[in-house]
């Protein structure tokens, strides 16, 4: 038997953070802030917290894309020192604008810096494949919760089996990090997660390790994981999010046929399923092209179940956006934006709209209004320095990925790569930081180049 010791509990520790990463649907605890709700985050800071007692913490200082992220950080913060003189102007939502800053850049800081440093120091000294292949098996064990969550949600919900309720779904309190809920009025989905786009987000992060088992897996089933993913992000009620896991299976779809391992059996089922989708769409063309047409005009402004969303959505990117246009170079400064922002809402977008009366522009209710755009974020909150500097860590990502598609580390290189293209596709609608697969995908590069480097000495 093992002695126990803080090297042993750090490895499952982080391995049980990543399989909650979609369970956050229960209150949460109220002090964490912006991370109330992420029950993954009580493992992932108590394993930095182990790592810390260490006294090995360890950062690959060499790493381009490490390097920068610490000039972003640098960035972040010089341009709201450079911004001071309005930041002890700014009140808003009974929250003063230095407040906002320490809360909001404390938030990054945790987000892009403890969290990767804690995956990079956990795993570092596991060997990369078996690194790779424990995180993915974690990943399909919590898929499979999510699955059978929403097929009984799916059923109540979409078919109206309420009965279901109390005796099936009700279940899940019990299980951590989740309160049973469905949401009846919109007919979405969110499984264990707290709402529809949150799924969304976490069936985008997790695509990649699923699509991989096409590329190491001989059994049949390696298709399974891939389809349960496109079935949930169909049935999520998440249009956007849905379109960026089809552009991810299409890009996938093009390196797989290039896996001459892979490529006849893809064919086949490709030309199969084509098959079956052409019978029916010839069969049922008119509820399909009724259908399209619906998600199509759903985006627009003037559409009914949709119009409100889109409104504060456009609304508020516009606003933004005017502001970047006055702070081109230094921004407001991390955080800030909406103490600017709100004075340019358009009026457009606030005639009959409770979501602005009540929520956006509402002192009472403390919460700030999403950005729903992480470029646009950048752009007005660091100015064009800030998302220079922002586009370059994700453009060196991409490289890397497309890089190592060839080495021995192929099908990391390929998660990382399918994954962001999600992540990217997804930043245009939300403006959020806490990507943790994001941050595990960044984690795993520095891990792989470390043991380049010490392998070449």
């Amino acid at each position: 038997m093992k002695k126990l010791t803080i090297k042993n509990i750090i490895l499952p520790t982080l391995l049980f953070g990543i399989f909650f990463i979609p369970f956050n649907s229960w209150s949460g605890i109220s002090f964490l802030g912006e991370y109330y709700r992420d029950s993954c985050f009580l493992f992932f800071s108590f394993a930095s917290i182990l790592i810390l007692f260490k006294r090995r913490i360890q950062m690959p200082l060499q790493n381009l894309v490490f390097q920068f992220l610490i000039l972003f950080l640098l960035w972040s913060f010089l341009t709201t020192v450079l911004n001071s003189h309005n930041i002890f102007d700014y009140y808003f939502k009974q929250t003063s604008g230095l407040s906002r800053f320490v809360n909001q850049f404390g938030s990054l800081i945790i987000a892009a810096f403890i969290v990767p440093l804690t995956f990079y120091n956990g795993f570092k000294k596991i060997n990369v494949n078996k690194t790779f292949r424990l995180i993915r098996r974690i990943v399909f064990a919590s898929l499979i919760v999510v699955l059978i969550y929403s097929i009984i949600e799916i059923l109540i919900v979409k078919l109206n089996m309420v009965y279901l309720k109390k005796p099936l779904l009700n279940l899940f309190d019990y299980f951590p990090f989740t309160e049973a809920k469905i949401d009846m009025r919109n007919q979405r989905i969110s499984s264990v997660s707290f709402e529809s786009p949150a799924l969304a987000t976490y069936l985008i992060s997790v695509f990649g390790w699923m699509l991989s088992y096409i590329l190491t897996e001989k059994k049949k089933l390696k298709y399974l994981p891939a389809m349960i993913v496109l079935f949930l992000g169909f049935m999520s009620g998440s249009r956007a999010a849905f379109f960026a896991i089809i552009i991810q299976f299409i890009i996938a779809i093009f390196f797989l046929l290039k896996n001459k391992n892979v490529a006849n059996n893809l064919y086949r089922i490709l030309i199969g399923l084509s098959t079956i989708f052409v019978l029916i769409a010839g069969y049922f063309n008119k509820p399909i092209f009724d259908y399209i047409k619906k998600e199509i005009n759903s985006f627009k402004l003037d559409d009914s179940t949709h119009a409100l969303s889109n409104k504060s959505r456009f609304g508020i990117q516009q606003a933004m956006f005017n502001v970047f246009l006055e702070n081109p170079i230094l921004g407001t400064g991390y955080g800030l934006q909406a103490f600017e922002s709100r004075k340019k809402y358009p009026s457009w977008a606030k005639k009959n709209n409770w979501e602005f009366r009540l929520k956006y522009l509402n002192q009472n209710d403390k919460r700030f209004p999403p950005g729903y755009n992480m470029y646009l974020r950048i752009l007005t909150e660091t100015g064009l320095i800030g998302f220079l500097v922002f586009s370059l860590i994700i453009l060196q990502i991409f490289l890397w990925s497309y890089n190592n598609l060839k080495s021995e580390n192929s099908s990391i290189a390929f998660i990382v790569l399918i994954s962001m293209i999600g992540f990217s596709l997804n930043w245009l609608k939300m403006d959020s930081f806490r990507i943790y697969f994001f941050w595990l995908c960044v984690a795993l590069i520095w891990i792989i180049e470390h043991k380049k480097k010490s392998q070449n000495g």
